[in-house]
């Protein structure tokens, strides 16, 4: 079976005439009739019903065309990996982070621009710990950057040891609450964990590493058997920019770099007890070498993080 065949079979179903799909394919009918028979024959079953006015797929059509879908999909993928071995690739997936998104586009102009005339292909992905360390031990990604709070290091760890992965902290961060300009919080130079449980948030989706895990083990909560009131779960930066932006919602999570949020005069409000309880720091698979352009981000990012410290 050959890859043209099945782009044929595709084409024919989706224009509902071999006339049609003659013409798209810059064939003739004929020929596309030729090759959808010899398909069939070595399939040994009939794909298509011939009406007066065009073609339908059979059920055992319908079938086939998923599979025809993804076999061609496929080999797309198979083609971009071996032009991307021949040009320079980045693949980063990361914990939601606006400042990842900055310094990945910083990066890509350092390294395309200035008359050097490179290309990158940049694949970046935002995605929960668990998805993560999926997407590293299948090789679909490289680096993998996270927050991990100090009370699920162990399970990291587990986890990590299971999968072949190695943690490399860069830096400690804290607890902090994101608020808008216009909050009434806004002028505080930091809050309680109990005041946190009288405010209502806006929090990305439930992850088994998420750093709202710190507040369960302050003695506030704890004794009182507080919660945070979450009043919208998304997956979307726009959406927590624009909540952010326009109420009174809050957001609990940490940060790496001191200007984050700044483009949007969001406020960063530490959390009393939880300082330098989270670790900023990066997935990698043990044992195996990163390749030069991945090397290339991580020390773009260190010396970074070597500014903003100094800053």
């Amino acid at each position: 079976m050959e890859l043209r065949e099945l782009q044929y079979f595709l084409t024919c179903a989706r224009c509902g005439s071999l006339t049609a799909a003659a013409d798209e394919l810059f064939t003739t009918q004929p020929h596309v009739s030729m090759v959808i028979r010899e398909l069939e024959q070595e399939l040994g079953t009939r794909l298509f019903t011939r009406r007066s006015k065009g073609v339908e797929l059979t059920e055992a059509g319908e079938r086939v065309y998923g599979y025809a879908l993804r076999a061609l999909r496929n080999a797309e993928l198979f083609a971009s990996i071996s032009r991307e071995q021949l040009e320079h690739t980045l693949r980063v997936a990361t914990n939601n982070s606006s400042n990842m998104a900055v310094m990945l586009t910083a990066f890509y102009n350092e390294f395309t621009g200035n008359g050097k005339k490179r290309e990158l292909y940049l694949h970046f992905t935002e995605c929960g710990i668990e998805k993560m360390i999926a997407l590293l031990s299948a090789h679909e990604y490289d680096l993998g950057f996270l927050f991990v709070p100090d009370t699920k290091r162990s399970a990291l760890n587990y986890r990590m040891k299971r999968h072949q992965l190695a943690f490399t902290p860069l830096l400690d961060t804290d607890l902090v609450l994101y608020v808008g300009k216009n909050h009434p919080l806004a002028n505080r130079a930091s809050v309680t964990a109990e005041e946190v449980a009288s405010l209502s948030f806006i929090q990305l989706e439930d992850d088994f590493f998420t750093v709202e895990d710190l507040l369960a083990g302050d003695p506030a909560f704890r004794k009182k058997r507080l919660e945070i009131r979450r009043v919208v779960r998304t997956n979307s930066d726009h959406m927590m920019i624009r909540m952010l932006d326009k109420t009174d919602l809050c957001n609990l999570g940490s940060y790496w770099l001191k200007d984050v949020y700044r483009q949007y005069d969001f406020l960063r409000i530490p959390v009393e007890g939880l300082e330098n309880r989270i670790a900023f720091g990066y997935l990698s698979r043990k044992g195996e070498p990163l390749n030069a352009d991945t090397a290339a981000f991580l020390n773009y990012l260190r010396r970074a993080l070597e500014l903003d410290a100094d800053a």
